[in-house]
């Protein structure tokens, strides 16, 4: 039951994220650089949330129940750093050129995006698949 409750919060919480992804999208869309800044960094700090309630709660759960599931679960977690880097990197580009560097920002996000929707479907499958197990 626990479990069942576990994956339907990560996958509204991935919902969250989609629309958050939706709405910054658009503030670089507009080209305002302190928009975009702003846009960036709530997003950055919404996936980092989101990212430690997984590492901190949710995959060790998911480790008590099938240790076997530790492979996927270490590959998720470097994919949380990769994506942590990756914002970083786009706030950082976007802090110092302003809208310069706007369309390799949007680019860049879109990638990330794409990247991250791929990795979301991952772990709602893990859950699905640890539920059926459990």
């Amino acid at each position: 039951m626990r479990l069942a409750h576990e994956a339907r919060r990560i996958a509204a919480q991935h919902g969250y994220l989609d629309a958050l992804e939706s709405t910054t999208l658009r503030a670089l869309e507009r080209g305002d650089a302190a928009e975009m800044v702003a846009a960036l960094r709530s997003f950055e700090g919404s996936l980092g949330a989101h990212f430690t309630l997984e590492e901190k709660v949710q995959f060790p759960a998911l480790h008590g129940l099938d240790a076997r599931l530790d492979p996927e679960l270490a590959e998720l977690v470097r994919d949380h750093g990769r994506f942590l880097d990756q914002m970083q990197a786009m706030r950082a580009q976007v802090d110092a050129a302003g809208v310069a560097h706007r369309s390799q920002t949007l680019f860049a996000f879109g990638q990330l995006a794409s990247a991250l929707r791929q990795h979301e479907e991952r772990e709602e499958s893990i859950l699905t698949r640890a539920h059926a197990e459990a």
